[in-house]
């Protein structure tokens, strides 16, 4: 297991993700939700790449790679998580972070495409999508045409 990998084991193991989201946090979700969809957005163009409506992308599979299915169950916290779309991110954390450590160059140049998620959930935040929306606390973000929203790079420093 690489360095990167192990970094991102404990980075989600240390998240407790059955906590509620502090609505103080609110305004920093807000940044974290549009720079992690600018970021997407970016990778997306730049690779010609497309994906369905949602903005969960699987990095492995945008590159055609294979992970080996012990980096799934190499965090067992993610076994027990009930919300889908978490689970997912927290996943596609895990291949860009394997991906890295193989040495894979497209991995190492965008090793921070999940970060600003992994930022909103260490901060108590989560999301569901319901009818077609990004939900999370009291605002929700339409999917629909989030692929031609022209979002400005966003400070995802711990400020």
């Amino acid at each position: 297991m690489g360095q990167l990998l192990t970094k991102a084991i404990e980075r989600l193991s240390s998240i407790s993700f059955e906590d509620t989201e502090d609505s103080s946090l609110e305004s920093s979700s807000h940044v974290l939700i549009k720079e992690y969809l600018r970021r997407v957005n970016q990778l997306l163009n730049e690779m010609d790449a497309s994906i369905n409506q949602y903005p969960l992308l699987s990095f492995a599979k945008i590159l055609g790679k294979a992970i080996d299915e012990e980096v799934y169950r190499a965090c067992s916290k993610l076994d027990t998580l009930g919300n889908s779309y978490v689970k997912v991110i927290c996943y596609c954390y895990l291949e860009v972070s394997e991906l890295a450590d193989q040495g894979v160059d497209e991995a190492i140049q965008y090793i921070d495409l999940y970060e600003p998620m992994i930022k909103f959930f260490e901060r108590g935040g989560s999301f569901i999508i319901r009818q077609g929306e990004m939900v999370l606390g009291s605002s929700a973000y339409p999917l629909k045409y989030w692929r031609h929203l022209n979002i400005s790079v966003q400070d995802i420093s711990d400020i």
